[in-house]
C-alpha cells in the first residue's frame, strides 16, 4: 500500500505531527511519500523532526503559501495537493493539516472531479473552528458552514483538532458521522526538577517563575503579559521566563519598555529555535506557565505541554483554553487584556500553584494526547483498508467519561 502524507507547511506543529505518525504509519506501509515544499526541506524543523526517517521518500513538490491561508492560497495548496496525488498515485491520502487543502474538496467533489484525483480514499486533520467557544451569531454560522462544506468533502475522516469544534460537529445531521477528533500528541517529558531545569537554562536557581516556552508572536499578548508581572510583583525572586522564537515587534517592545525587569535579572530570555530538551527545560523550569493567547479559540499545545510538565496554568479566559482549565481543573483563567484582571490572575498563580494536584480527569487528558494515542487515531482507517487488526485509540469520549465519574 502507497500512502502519501500531503504537507504544504513546516512551522509551528506541522513537520512535529508528521514525525509522530511515520513510525506506526510505517509498520503498516513501506511505501511512504511526504509531500513538502523547498523551504520546508531546508529549515530546522526537517532536520530536527523528520530527517531521521531514510526510509521515507520526502517529495519537494510544492510551492509556497502564506501560511495565514488566504482564500487564493488555500485554492492554490489544494490544486498542488492534486498534482502531487497525480505523480505519486497513492493508495490512501493523509493530510494532517489541512485547513487549506479541505476548502475546496466538496467544490470539486459536487463538479465530478472529486476531493481527489481518482477519489483516492483521504483522511484531513483540521485546526481551525470554535465550538461552543464561538461568539455571537456570525462565528456559529461560520463553525456549521465550516463543518457541513467539510462533511460534504468526500473524504473518508475529518479529524477536527479541536474538541470543542468536534463536539459540536458530530451532532450535525448526515455529515457529523464524518467526524473524529485527534490528539494533539505531547511527547512524555524527560524527568527534570526545576533547579536541574534552570541550571541547564542558565538562569538563577532560586525563587519563583511563570512564563511560556512557545513561538512568541504576534498572537501573544507579551508585553501586556510583562506590564501585569510587573505591577503583580515586586519581589527580587520572582521572575518572568520567555522561551522560544520572538517577533521582532515583541523584541524591540520589550526593549524599549520593559528593560527594568532585565537589568533587575527578573526577565530571563532565551529566544531563538529551541530544540526538544531546551524546550522541555523551559516548561520543568516554571513554576506556572501562562499562556496569554487574546482572541485565539484554538488548541494550545504550550498548555497541554506545560501539564504534561506537572505545571499548573494561567490562561486566557476564551476559547478551548478557557473550557480546558475549567472542565479538568488545570489552573487559572483571566482576560489579558484586562490589565488588572491579568495583575490579579498572576498574583493568585504565584502564590497558589503548590495546590496544583494531578487528579484522574487529567491523567486521563494526557494519556489521550499521548504520541502513540495521535498515531493509533491517525492510522487506524489505513489499517483496516489494509487488512490488518485493529488497534483503536483512546476516543475522546473515554476523557469525558471522567468528568462525569
Amino acid at each position: 500500500m502507497r500512502v502519501l502524507i500531503d504537507q504544504q507547511y513546516h512551522l509551528g506543529h506541522h513537520y512535529a505531527y508528521v514525525k509522530h505518525l511515520l513510525p506506526e504509519l510505517l509498520s503498516i506501509s513501506g511505501d511512504v511519500h511526504v509531500a513538502i515544499t523547498s523551504s520546508g526541506s531546508a529549515s530546522k524543523e526537517f532536520t530536527n523532526y523528520l530527517s531521521a526517517f531514510q526510509s521515507v521518500r520526502f517529495d519537494v513538490v510544492h510551492e509556497e503559501a502564506n501560511p495565514s491561508l488566504p482564500m487564493s492560497d488555500r485554492l492554490r495548496v489544494h490544486q498542488s495537493f492534486r498534482g502531487a496525488v497525480d505523480r505519486v498515485r497513492p493508495d490512501y491520502v493523509l493530510i494532517p493539516s489541512g485547513d487549506a487543502q479541505s476548502t475546496a474538496m466538496a467544490l470539486y467533489r459536487w463538479t465530478a472531479r472529486g476531493h481527489a484525483p481518482g477519489r483516492v480514499p483521504t483522511e484531513v486533520g483540521i485546526h481551525f473552528g470554535t465550538g461552543r467557544a464561538a461568539h455571537g451569531r456570525k462565528s456559529q454560522m461560520r463553525d456549521l458552514a465550516n463543518a457541513v462544506n467539510l462533511g460534504l468533502s468526500g473524504v473518508r475522516r475529518v479529524h477536527l483538532v479541536n474538541q470543542l469544534f468536534y463536539e459540536e460537529s458530530r451532532r450535525l445531521p448526515i455529515v457529523g458521522r464524518y467526524f473524529s477528533t485527534v490528539p494533539h500528541p505531547v511527547p512524555a517529558p524527560t524527568p527534570l526538577s526545576k533547579q536541574d531545569a534552570r541550571r541547564l537554562l542558565s538562569i538563577p536557581e532560586a525563587g519563583r517563575y511563570i512564563g511560556l516556552a512557545a513561538s512568541l508572536d504576534s498572537r501573544k499578548a507579551i508585553p501586556e503579559f510583562l506590564a501585569a508581572f510587573r505591577a503583580a510583583s515586586t519581589r527580587a525572586d520572582e521572575r518572568v521566563l520567555l522561551a522560544g522564537w520572538m517577533n521582532p515587534t515583541h523584541s524591540a517592545v520589550i526593549e524599549r519598555d520593559f528593560g527594568d525587569l532585565i537589568a533587575g535579572d527578573r526577565l530571563m530570555l532565551k529566544t531563538g529555535f529551541l530544540d526538544t530538551a531546551t524546550y522541555q527545560a523551559a516548561l520543568a523550569a516554571l513554576d506556572v506557565v501562562c499562556t496569554p493567547y487574546p482572541r485565539f479559540y484554538g488548541l494550545s499545545s504550550t498548555l497541554l505541554e506545560g501539564l504534561a510538565a506537572g505545571r499548573p496554568i494561567l490562561a486566557n479566559a476564551a476559547g478551548w483554553s478557557d473550557a480546558m482549565v475549567s472542565r479538568f481543573g488545570l489552573g487559572w483563567t483571566c482576560d489579558v487584556l484586562n490589565h488588572q484582571a491579568f495583575v490579579a490572575a498572576i498574583r493568585h498563580a504565584l502564590d497558589n500553584f503548590e495546590t496544583h494536584q494531578e487528579t484522574e480527569p487529567i491523567r486521563r487528558l494526557l494519556r489521550y494526547h499521548t504520541p502513540e494515542n495521535f498515531a493509533r487515531s491517525w492510522t487506524e482507517g489505513i489499517r483496516g483498508a489494509a487488512g490488518l487488526p485493529a488497534r483503536h485509540p483512546l476516543r475522546w469520549e473515554w476523557v469525558q467519561a471522567a468528568q462525569s465519574g
